[in-house]
């Protein structure tokens, strides 16, 4: 599996977004923008293809015929696989710190309720 860099795996997922189903799909330039650095779009989808990623049928005027391979869909599904994944992650350590902070709060109440109590 060849390795991605972040753009073109965003790419890549965007395009699966786009072609769904395993035939050719008509893609205007606009469709792409963003995912992507100005002007280079091209050249990124004739790596996607030479990575047998996609399959370029045509590009002609800012619009390009496309499919997407099954090595494509893999990589789509591993970069939504990763990013749920972070998600879950950065998730379960705002909970891990909050639950820590309350602990901490806890034992350093307690020891300052005795002395009230006392005093």
């Amino acid at each position: 599996m060849t390795t991605l860099d972040e753009r073109t795996g965003a790419l890549l997922e965007r395009l699966g977004d786009l072609c769904t189903g395993g035939g050719y799909h008509l893609l205007e330039e606009a469709d792409l923008a963003g995912f992507v650095p100005e002007g280079t779009l091209p050249e990124t989808l004739s790596y996607l293809a030479d990575c047998r990623c996609i399959e370029l049928r045509y590009a002609e005027e800012g619009t390009y015929c496309l499919r997407l391979l099954p090595a494509g869909r893999v990589h789509a599904a591993y970069a939504r696989e990763r990013a749920r994944e972070s998600a879950v992650r950065i998730r379960n350590t705002a909970i891990a710190a909050f639950l820590g902070a309350l602990a901490g709060s806890l034992l350093c109440l307690v020891p300052l309720l005795v002395l009230l109590v006392r005093g």
